[in-house]
């Protein structure tokens, strides 16, 4: 799935968290947007995903005007970087969850629920784990727990807001091979906001560079450090 990014500006009080930002990102790239504290890239990834809405401009999913359309009309898959589980819900009832709240003609049935969540769990890497509960994992398992949950109803489109921040760099590592790998596997097209330039460069086909809420270079890893645009890309590199 296609997104397209059409001059995109959002403010908060008198401050541009976005000030014009318009990218393309293609069916089944795995795109990072990297930048420093304030620079605007996790604002740009809420309103891509419906969680913020934009005072200009547009967002389309395919030739699909979806600027106005509720996050949960949207179909993308969301993972925060505070894992936000339901410590009363096993893993499996945790993963399970978008499927379970669905309108009941779409609904699928119990077996086939259970079936998604046991695939699932193999995905990421967890199979056997269905009946704990979150304060019985790691923060790495809690973190592929709500990537799975993220994949439960077969998003296009998934969304990373800096999904590794608060682990160690070990797991970090590990988290990282296991994401490129299931995003190829599954062919999504994959959003990951960071601040972390090894992760961005060694993860993304391409890094979209955000300062003061403006793209300051889009462009496959190699290119940036090759041809950085400007100076705040280039002391950024630093």
């Amino acid at each position: 799935m296609t997104i397209f990014v059409q001059d995109i500006a959002k403010s908060f009080d008198d401050h541009a968290a976005l000030n014009g930002v318009s990218l393309e990102i293609e069916d089944k790239a795995f795109v990072a947007l990297l930048g420093p504290s304030g620079s605007g890239k996790t604002t740009l990834l809420r309103v891509i995903a419906g969680l913020a809405f934009a005072e200009r401009g547009r967002i389309l999913f395919g030739g699909t005007d979806v600027t106005d359309v509720p996050v949960q009309a949207r179909g993308i898959g969301f993972v925060f970087q505070q894992y936000a589980l339901f410590r009363h819900m096993t893993v499996a009832k945790n993963i399970a969850f978008g499927l379970d709240i669905m309108r009941r003609k779409a609904k699928p049935d119990k077996s086939a629920i259970a079936a998604r969540v046991e695939e699932l769990l193999t995905l990421v890497q967890l199979p056997g784990l269905g009946a704990r509960y979150p304060s019985q994992l790691s923060g790495g398992q809690r973190q592929r727990v709500a990537l799975a949950r993220a994949l439960a109803r077969d998003p296009k489109i998934l969304l990373l807001d800096e999904p590794f921040g608060a682990l160690d760099a070990k797991v970090r590592r590990e988290l990282r091979v296991a994401l490129r790998e299931i995003h190829d596997r599954l062919g999504l097209t994959t959003l990951f906001v960071t601040h972390d330039r090894e992760e961005a460069f060694a993860l993304a086909d391409k890094v979209a560079i955000l300062s003061d809420g403006q793209v300051a270079q889009y462009a496959a890893p190699a290119e940036i450090e090759a041809n950085p645009a400007n100076d705040f890309v280039r002391a950024f590199l630093e």
